[in-house]
């Protein structure tokens, strides 16, 4: 088994969240949330002081805390080979496609109703202007 790395688990989320509107999305950071949880618990199942950890709390819009929380999850399935499966069997079913690294899977999709341009890709510099 491949092991999980912090950019993959990152891409992975964001692909998730960006997501989130549709069942799928939603189904994908409910089982994220449900690892985070784990990893957050400390000693016998007890949460580490303080209230439960809550995954909607998860932050997908901060890149730097998001990172932080993909190496912290990475660091415990190297500890923990139980939870590194679990994890990496959210990464094969949510993940990027394997065989693709780095690929770009960009879609519209569900109701949408697009009224002006959209632009989809990855790692974009520089600005972007219509017309």
């Amino acid at each position: 088994m491949d092991p999980v790395t912090a950019g993959a688990l990152v891409a992975a989320v964001n692909a998730a969240a960006s997501g989130a509107g549709g069942e799928a999305g939603r189904r994908a950071l409910e089982s994220f949330g449900t690892l985070v949880r784990r990893v957050l618990r400390r000693g016998e199942g007890e949460p580490a002081g303080g209230p439960e950890p809550d995954p909607a709390a998860i932050p997908y819009d901060d890149g730097a805390r998001l990172r932080q929380l993909a190496d912290l999850l990475v660091e415990r399935a190297r500890q923990d080979p139980e939870f590194g499966r679990d994890l990496a069997a959210w990464m094969r079913e949510h993940g990027e496609t394997a065989g693709e690294p780095g690929a770009v899977h960009n879609q519209i999709g569900g109701n949408a109703r697009i009224t002006g341009p959209v632009v989809q890709g990855r790692d974009f510099h520089g600005p972007i202007s219509f017309g």
